[in-house]
């Protein structure tokens, strides 16, 4: 089992610096390439701002959420609750 999750970890370890490499060179590298050849293997570069600030949105608005969902129960004010002002 540790190595089946050693080879897991190995696989998601190089899977997500190729990732952040293709990113950073999408991101910084390319505004001072000026090769046609090499822009055809990157999107846009609206794209390359506009998706992770939307999928940061989409992060921080489930965390707030979850939060109001699991605190909610704790704030029901009832009139047999002890910190009601009546």
């Amino acid at each position: 089992m540790f190595s089946s999750d050693r080879k897991k970890g190995k696989v998601i370890l190089i899977v997500t610096s190729i990732l952040f490499l293709y990113y950073t060179i999408w991101v910084i590298g390319l505004p001072f390439i000026e090769d046609n050849r090499i822009r055809l293997f990157f999107g846009s570069h609206n794209i390359a701002l506009v998706v992770p600030a939307i999928s940061g949105l989409c992060f921080i608005g489930g965390l707030v959420l979850f939060t109001i969902y699991h605190v909610k129960p704790y704030f029901s004010y009832d009139k047999s609750s002890k910190f009601h002002d009546s």
